[in-house]
């Protein structure tokens, strides 16, 4: 009578661990195809709407997206005409950056008078500070990072002889017909 009891024990643990490992599996193939299928940098549905009426001409927003700090510049004429010389970037055509298409170069903005960049710096992800061409003493002003002090020209392009070597990232936006900066979405 022992064996027989024995013997259903054992099948009854035998497909409880098949049942187990089955149930492990199907979870296991949902994780991967969830991965699989999910698209790097989609950004649908996580979209940010910023009024622009609120930045003055020579100021910026930092503003959170994402996890990431963003800077929304409102370039004025100054900040325009006081471009870093090309002989003084590292990549003065844009090349070594993450930057949407259709962008206008060199100015790397859709809008010359917005600059939209991820405010932290390329090489250790430093905040940003924005240094204005009139308070720039012996350069042309931009950005400045707070932890090495690294500098970035006014559309974001890095100086020559900084230990970051690719220009600010510049995300994904549009502008809406209202003159709202749109983040992210399609």
């Amino acid at each position: 009578m022992k064996g027989a009891n024995d013997t259903a024990a054992r099948v009854r643990i035998r497909g409880l661990l098949k049942l187990m490992v089955l149930a492990g599996g199907a979870v296991l193939l949902v994780v991967v195809l969830s991965y699989a299928l999910s698209r790097p940098g989609d950004t649908r549905g996580e979209t940010l709407r910023v009024d622009l009426g609120a930045i003055e001409p020579g100021a910026a927003k930092r503003l959170t997206w994402r996890n990431r700090q963003i800077l929304v510049v409102h370039r004025d004429a100054a900040w325009q005409a006081a471009l870093a010389p090309d002989a003084e970037l590292a990549d003065p055509r844009a090349r070594r950056g993450q930057q949407p298409d259709g962008l206008d170069l060199p100015l790397r903005s859709y809008r010359p008078e917005w600059l939209v960049v991820i405010g932290e710096s390329t090489d250790l992800g430093c905040e940003l500070d924005l240094v204005h061409p009139h308070e720039a003493e012996d350069w042309s002003g931009g950005f400045v990072d707070r932890c090495r002090g690294g500098r970035y020209d006014g559309a974001g392009r890095v100086y020559a002889g900084q230990d970051a070597r690719r220009n600010l990232p510049i995300p994904e936006y549009r502008f809406s017909a209202t003159d709202q900066l749109i983040l992210g979405g399609n």
